[in-house]
């Protein structure tokens, strides 16, 4: 180390030097041989040493960077470089050794780091554009603010066919552009040298091209421009494009062709792009509606207001399986408003002919037809056809009506005839009986008080043998057996006569006349005629509840009653029961006749008051009961209702008005 004499002077030097603004770079103050003699605090953080040691021979010692950097320096001859470890990564320091007015030489290191960074991103950039241009599917080429050459890639040379070597330097405009272009570029000239703006920066733009051979290519161009050592040039991105414009020709004649042959059919053509929901229409879609051309932007949006809201639903329903890629076709028709705000029916069809990487519909083309003429037919058609089908079912129902009813009148004429002639029989049966009934009994009587006024006599045959002839005829059972006969006879008269009446009852099934009547005596009426044909099969319950008297047709509603009983007994298999209720509701009263036979199924529900529907075997029924009841309901302005659960039973259920109003004669 320096002598204790000197240290003063070395140190002064040194602090001289940092006051010259050295402070930041390492600074090593060394002796006439290259030793070491003092640093400053600089040099002591990139050595990586505490800024408080001193400079001496233990330092030197204690800190191999130190030691290192003493190895060079005794060896080194010239500036030099030196790379040192950091916390922040390696740090390359440039070394410059100055001498100083004593002799003594002073090493300042300057942290070179940034800028060798710098060096080597702006190599890899380099080398990283030289590949991007080499292969890069564009021609790439630069030119000058004279338009010369500069750069031109391989896929310029492929292009175009002249190689690097042959355009470098060569105008670029007279290499490439025709005549025309020329021209035409050198009037667009502009000050982009200047400013580096010009009108088809920024843009691309489509032009023809010469080739090396002659021949003249289509081409696309992307232009702007950059600085470079202080100038503007202008760099270019070139693409062949002479397959793409043919076959866009070629798209374009076909879509000429395929639209007029379409508007020409009467169809309108459509183009949609889903994702925008740019929509373009062809004249003969806004002509169809009445609607000059362009009268509504070309948009999704402005085609949904044209569309009748309770038939949007329906189209975005027959859209959504085509855009889930399920059918291939959308086909939909619909309503449109046309230009007199009147809605004409539409018949939409088409299929997307583009998808998204991901799956999603792009672009859709399809056709409108109006069907509005044919829409309208067919609701004529319809129309008339309802019309024909209620003409067809009220003449089924009248000559279903004139059948029963002539049928109706035949058995109530014989049902008539029957009454008649079993009445005055009856008559003088009832007349007879009853005299008979007396009769028996005075004779009896006088027996009686005969065998009491003789019966103290003995002796007198003839009475002994008048009494063994009493006692084998057992005269006592007889007095007590006339009497009960006769009750029993008469009992049978009366029925009898009730069974008259009801059947005179009955032959009055075919009579037209309304007037108010008592339902419960036509249910009893109707279930006494039926009696014969329920008793094997059913028990019959009555469930009455109070009800008014009803302007109805009485042997009309008999008929209906009878027709439900029969049914509900046909229903049964073995033994079942037979429930009539009634009650009031309201203004109207309610007739149920439910019984436990086997039931209804479900499908037949609504084909069961058809005419001539029956479940009864080949002759068992002719299928107009039902038919004929649901029209007499209808008639008295009631309904008839079903419920039935197969191997349980069914109820019909009868509403009739209190107070029908009594339809006009014809109807």
């Amino acid at each position: 180390m320096t002598k204790p004499s000197s240290a003063p002077r070395i140190r002064g030097r040194l602090q001289a030097r940092e006051a010259a603004s050295l402070i930041r770079d390492p600074l090593f103050l060394l002796g006439p041989d290259r030793r070491i003699l003092d640093w400053n605090r600089a040099a002591a953080r990139a050595l990586d040493m505490d800024e408080s040691l001193p400079a001496s021979a233990a330092t030197l010692d204690a800190c191999p960077r130190l030691q290192g950097l003493a190895e060079l320096l005794r060896e080194a001859d010239g500036p030099f470089c030196l790379t040192l470890d950091a916390p922040d990564g390696e740090r390359t320091y440039a070394a410059d050794l100055h001498r100083d007015e004593e002799g003594g030489l002073i090493l300042l290191l300057h942290d070179d780091t940034e800028r060798i960074r710098l060096h080597h991103a702006l190599k890899e950039n380099e080398n990283r554009l030289r590949a991007i241009t080499s292969a890069a599917m564009e021609a790439i080429i630069t030119m000058d603010q004279r338009g010369r050459i500069q750069q031109w890639n391989p896929t310029a040379e492929r292009i175009f066919g002249w190689t690097a070597s042959e355009v470098l330097g060569r105008n670029l405009h007279t290499l490439l552009a025709g005549p025309s272009e020329q021209a035409r570029f050198a009037a667009a000239e502009g000050t982009w040298p200047q400013t580096g703006q010009g009108r088809s920066f920024g843009s691309i733009i489509r032009l023809p091209a010469v080739r090396k051979d002659g021949s003249v290519i289509e081409v696309e161009v992307s232009v702007t421009a950059y600085r470079m050592a202080g100038r503007w040039q202008a760099l270019g991105i070139v693409r062949d494009v002479t397959e793409r414009a043919r076959a866009e020709a070629r798209l374009a004649l076909a879509e000429a062709r395929w639209q007029f042959a379409l508007e020409g059919g009467g169809d309108a053509v459509w183009d949609w792009n889903v994702i925008s929901n740019e929509v373009f229409q062809g004249p003969r879609f806004y002509s169809m509606l009445g609607h000059e051309e362009d009268a509504f932007p070309r948009s999704f949006e402005s085609f949904r207001g044209l569309v009748h809201p309770d038939d949007w639903p329906r189209l975005i329903r027959a859209l959504e399986p085509v855009f889930g890629g399920e059918i291939p076709l959308y086909r939909c028709e619909f309503r449109m408003r046309a230009a007199d705000d009147e809605y004409h029916w539409i018949a939409s069809r088409g299929k997307v002919i583009e998808w998204t990487p991901d799956g999603k519909p792009l672009r859709m083309v399809g056709t409108h037809r109006n069907v509005h003429a044919r829409h309208e037919a067919e609701a004529a058609l319809q129309a008339q056809l309802a019309e024909t089908q209620r003409l067809n079912a009220e003449l089924e129902e009248a000559q279903v009506q004139l059948v029963q009813s002539e049928k109706m009148a035949s058995i109530g004429q014989l049902a008539a005839g029957v009454a008649h002639e079993m009445n005055t029989p009856l008559g003088f049966v009832k007349s007879n009986v009853g005299s008979l009934q007396g009769y028996a009994a005075t004779l009896m009587e006088l027996v009686e008080a005969f065998r009491t006024a003789t019966a103290g006599i003995d002796g007198v045959p003839a009475l002994a043998t008048l009494r063994e002839r009493l006692a084998e005829v057992e005269f006592d059972y007889l007095c007590e057996d006339i009497p009960a006969l006769l009750a029993e006879t008469q009992d049978g008269i009366l029925r009898v006569q009730r069974i008259v009446a009801d059947l005179k009852d009955f032959s009055h099934l075919g009579s037209e006349q309304w007037a108010y009547a008592d339902l419960h005596r036509g249910l009893d009426s109707t279930i006494n005629i039926l009696r014969n044909e329920i008793k094997h099969r059913a028990e019959v319950l009555r469930e009455y509840g109070e009800l008014p008297e009803v302007w109805c047709q009485p042997s009309q509603l008999n008929q209906v009653f009878l027709n439900l009983l029969a049914n509900a007994a046909h229903a049964i298999t073995g033994s079942g029961r037979i429930t009539v209720r009634t009650r009031r509701d309201g203004d109207s009263v309610v007739i149920e006749v439910s019984d436990t036979g086997c039931g209804i199924p479900p499908e037949n529900h609504k084909r069961i008051f058809d005419a001539f529907f029956t479940t009864k075997p080949v002759g068992k029924g002719t299928g107009l009961g039902l038919s004929i009841s649901y029209g007499i309901m209808r008639k008295h302005g009631g309904r008839i209702e079903l419920e039935s659960r197969v191997g349980e039973g069914s109820t019909f259920r009868l509403v009739l008005p209190v107070h029908a109003m009594q339809p006009s004669h014809g109807t």
